[in-house]
């Protein structure tokens, strides 16, 4: 990479001044973003679908009434994600290598109808046989606080490098050290791909050129400062001038929300592979303010909160795809019992998924946090320190800078009269916090694809977010228990798992209530212990059989010991490298045993029961929808998806299972 030269940050106290007054103004407005949607959820008994004649039901269902509803002038209705057969049989042919249940979708319809109408047509739709809800969602907008104005000035005739601004590229605990992460093959993102979810790019910038798919989902919009400075912080080129992204070598497309916002992100889910990522940049209004528009956007929050879009992320996440999802900027405490609220026209059975003790959208929801002080002359705050619009609450799992994010797009670092060459020092909102934390798993998977290891899968990237990285700290007004979790450390991250020389401690392990199991090394044992059983089942020797009933034993005493040292925090790293018990007073570490021939052998029979007893032990904190079988399918759809780059011999594998034998 080229010398880097930093700029010069700002410093008059005017500007400074004007940027930490007031945060925002109180009014309602009309979206120059989203519209509202009227959706309704069929039940699933009758079996609705659209034919020639109009709605038809395949369980007995009368439709009549529902037909007159929909027949009506400028009433259509439509299924939301396609027509209702073809995508049961999508669901079908996914489920045998999906992480978890396939929602169905094919349950699903959106009515087109004139804004005014919407809540009445909702109201009479929810009363007719056949149809199980009927909502209005409030218009999605981008998690915005972004007034800036381009600069009046000529652009000089080169682009100065503008990568020193860029603090958030620099080792923790300010940054997240993305400049470690190049330094592995990888590192930069190459071979993930990556859907950013909202209106619209400038894909015509001069400095994101390289990995560039352009609107591959409906149709952009014309205000393109937005998703432009989004895509830079992810992907922005990696050259001698401007800014550079957190993972450059990544495969960036845009998914426009010219649409429905939940077939939306069905469509970008279905133009990615397992463990390729989605960014979600929306929120809508919530509940607190009855769900109105506000210049403000107090009282916004992520839109997993409605079914239709809670379904589509799950589906993303059957998949294997990672979504990461903006918590929102309407400075909620999304623990509040306001979002438990059953809103009218939502289905009977609906529980808050701000909760995942109820249900769990597999999502990766990401908090704002304060830059260092003195980031481009100004304070917003102790480090990491809640920001004051950021949405908190049990359901975040990171943050990202949600302030002072230098990027492309806007213009009042560079400006002129030419889009193509703005940039922007001042980027906020949970809009800029979330691409940090997509830069850094984009850069992780890369790097783990070229060790020929396993990618992430949702849940496992999940935990180690929360797992690792920089604590959220606190601030007056806004303590650390208002929770936006930690800054990711990719350093931290790689080591634990492309380096593979994991060791957390106290300092660095937060939040580790799930559980985390390296997926080859499941597949692995997996396959192994079903082999062992039916050589055991064939042979009926007996000294085989004395030694099952001994490693029994010391697997339930390996059990017994995990659970008195810290309850049901384990974290696992196999690949031959070591195991890591997590206690409460640090970690502690377990080398493999090396040369143990053939004696793993004598012990393979035990590991039958040595995964089931950590399933069975563990399962519920890991996923807790899931059982063994499905935790397998999560390993498997990972085999197969990279089964390439997953050769790797099954001596590392044995390696770690000795350790957990003789554990």
């Amino acid at each position: 990479m080229p010398p880097r030269k930093r700029t010069s940050a700002r410093t008059s106290s005017a500007k400074a001044a004007a940027r930490s007054g007031p945060r925002r103004e109180s009014t309602t407005r009309a979206s120059t973003y989203g519209v509202p949607e009227l959706i309704v959820i069929a039940d699933p008994a009758a079996a609705l679908r659209i034919g020639v004649g109009g709605v038809e039901s395949g369980g007995g269902a009368d439709t009549r009434a529902l037909n007159r509803v929909v027949s009506r002038a400028a009433v259509t209705l439509r299924p939301l994600f396609g027509p209702e057969e073809r995508v049961r049989q999508e669901a079908r042919q996914l489920a045998p290598s999906a992480i978890g249940p396939v929602p169905d979708l094919s349950v699903y319809y959106h009515v087109e109808a004139p804004e005014g109408d919407l809540a009445d047509l909702a109201e009479e739709l929810a009363g007719t046989e056949g149809v199980q809800a009927a909502y209005v969602k409030p218009a999605g907008e981008p998690p915005v606080l972004n007034d800036m104005q381009p600069s009046p000035e000529d652009a000089p005739p080169s682009t100065p490098d503008f990568v020193g601004n860029q603090l958030y590229l620099e080792p923790a605990p300010g940054g997240v050290d993305a400049r470690y992460a190049w330094t592995w093959p990888g590192g930069g993102g190459a071979g993930v791909s990556i859907v950013d979810c909202e209106w619209g790019w400038r894909f015509d910038h001069e400095d994101l050129t390289v990995g560039q798919g352009g609107i591959v989902v409906g149709t952009g919009s014309t205000d393109t400062n937005h998703g432009t400075a989004v895509i830079g912080e992810i992907s922005g080129d990696r050259n001698a001038f401007g800014i550079t992204g957190i993972c450059p070598d990544a495969f960036i497309r845009g998914a426009a929300f010219s649409g429905p916002t939940a077939a939306t992100i069905r469509s970008a889910a279905d133009r990615l592979g397992a463990g390729d990522i989605i960014l979600l940049e929306i929120h809508r209004a919530g509940p607190r303010h009855n769900f109105e528009r506000r210049d403000d956007q107090l009282g916004y929050i992520a839109i997993e909160w409605w079914p239709d879009d809670f379904d589509a992320i799950r589906y993303a996440n059957s998949r294997g795809i990672l979504v990461v999802e903006a918590a929102g900027n309407g400075a909620e405490n999304l623990d509040d019992q306001i979002y438990s609220v059953r809103p009218p026209g939502f289905p009977v059975s609906w529980t808050n998924p701000f909760n995942r003790s109820n249900r769990d959208s597999g999502a990766v929801v990401v908090g704002a946090g304060a830059p260092p002080p003195g980031t481009h002359g100004v304070s917003w705050g102790a480090d990491r320190s809640r920001l004051d619009f950021s949405n908190y609450g049990a359901l975040i799992d990171a943050q990202g800078w949600g302030r002072e994010v230098t990027s492309t797009g806007y213009g009042d670092l560079q400006g002129g009269g030419d889009a193509r060459i703005w940039y922007t020092n001042r980027f906020s909102g949970t809009s800029s916090a979330s691409p940090i934390v997509v830069g850094v798993l984009g850069s992780l998977q890369g790097a783990l694809r070229a060790a020929g290891k396993t990618p992430m899968t949702p849940a496992t990237a999940r935990a180690w977010l929360r797992a690792t990285g920089s604590p959220q700290q606190d601030e007056p007004g806004r303590p650390a228990t208002q929770r936006i979790g930690n800054r990711p450390d990719l350093r931290a991250l790689i080591q634990a798992h492309v380096k593979g020389n994991l060791a957390l401690d106290k300092s660095t392990v937060k939040d580790a209530k799930d559980v985390k199991i390296e997926n080859k090394e499941f597949k692995n044992e997996k396959a192994e212990v079903k082999e062992r059983k039916e050589k055991i089942e064939v042979k009926e020797h007996k000294n085989e059989g004395k030694e099952f009933k001994n490693e029994k034993a010391e697997v339930k005493e390996r059990k017994e010991k995990v659970e008195v040292i810290e309850g049901k925090n384990v974290l696992v790293d196999g690949g031959g490298k070591n195991f890591v018990v997590e206690g409460g007073g640090g970690g502690v570490v377990i080398d493999p045993v090396p040369g143990a021939g053939s004696a793993i052998e004598a012990r393979l029979s035990a590991l039958e029961q040595s995964v089931a007893a950590l399933t069975h032990f563990i399962g519920a904190d890991l996923r807790p929808d899931l059982g063994a079988g499905a935790l397998a399918r999560e390993a498997d759809v990972y085999g197969q998806a990279d089964s390439a780059k997953h050769g790797k011999d099954a001596a590392d594998g044995k390696a770690g299972k000795e350790n957990l034998a003789e554990g």
